[in-house]
C-alpha cells in the first residue's frame, strides 16, 4: 500500500508558525492554534485579498513560515524516521511525503525536512489538493480540502485539528504518533478495504 503523509499540522506546526511570522512582519493577531476554526485563513489573518495572503505565504515570507516552522510534536521526526525504517524493512508498504506547495514554499519545505533530518525517500509536491491523491492508496492529513477531495476506493486518516472538525474521514487520530506507535491500530487501518455502494450490491 502506498501511504501518503501530508506535512502541515501532521508533521509541521504550520498555523503556529504563520501566526508568529504574521505578528513579526504585519501586526498583532489575536489567535492561537485552537481558535482557527476554518481553513479559510483570510478569516483569521487580516489580509485584504487572497492574492495578498498568497504573496505573503508563497513569496515574501515562505522560508520563515514553511522552513523555520517547528515539528508539531517534540522528537516527532526522530520517531517518524524509525517508523520509515521499520516500514522499509517490512517491504509491504511505501511512504510518500506529500504536500500542496508552490513557488518559494517548495525549497522552504525541503529546508524544513532537511533541518530536522527527515529520511523520507519520496517527496511529492502538488498544486491542487485533488492531485494529492494521485499514486497513493491512503492519506494522513489534517487538511479539509484534501479530505473532501478523496476519491472512492481510497482511505483517509484525519489528524484532528481546530479547523477540520466537520470534515469526514475513514479514521480519526489526534496525532500521527498514534499511527506510528500503535502496531495493532496501524494494521487494522492498513488492512481496511473501502467498499463502494456498487460493490455491496
Amino acid at each position: 500500500m502506498k501511504i501518503g503523509i501530508d506535512i502541515n499540522e501532521v508533521l509541521r506546526d504550520f498555523i503556529g508558525q504563520l501566526a508568529y511570522t504574521y505578528e513579526k512582519y504585519i501586526g498583532e493577531v489575536d489567535i492561537d492554534e485552537n481558535s482557527v476554526d476554518s481553513f479559510d485563513l483570510i478569516k483569521h489573518f487580516d489580509f485584504k485579498t487572497i492574492d495578498e495572503m498568497n504573496k505573503f505565504l508563497y513569496l515574501e515570507a515562505s522560508l520563515e513560515i514553511f522552513g523555520h516552522a517547528d515539528q508539531l510534536h517534540e522528537n516527532l521526526i526522530n520517531q517518524f524516521n524509525m517508523f520509515l525504517m521499520d516500514i522499509k524493512d517490512e517491504e509491504e508498504h511505501e511512504i510518500i511525503i506529500t504536500s500542496k506547495e508552490v513557488a518559494k514554499s517548495i525549497p522552504s519545505t525541503y529546508f524544513f525536512l532537511s533541518k530536522l533530518g527527515c529520511r523520507a525517500e519520496q517527496i511529492n509536491f502538488v498544486q491542487d489538493y485533488k492531485m494529492i491523491w494521485d499514486n497513493i492508496d491512503l492519506l494522513i492529513t489534517a487538511n479539509p480540502d484534501a479530505l473532501e477531495s478523496k476519491p472512492s476506493g481510497k482511505v483517509s486518516i484525519k489528524i484532528n485539528s481546530s479547523y477540520n472538525k466537520e470534515s469526514k474521514s475513514d479514521f480519526e487520530l489526534d496525532s500521527i504518533l498514534e499511527f506510528i506507535k500503535d502496531d495493532k491500530l496501524r494494521e487494522r487501518i492498513l488492512n481496511t478495504k473501502i467498499t463502494t455502494y456498487e460493490e455491496i450490491n
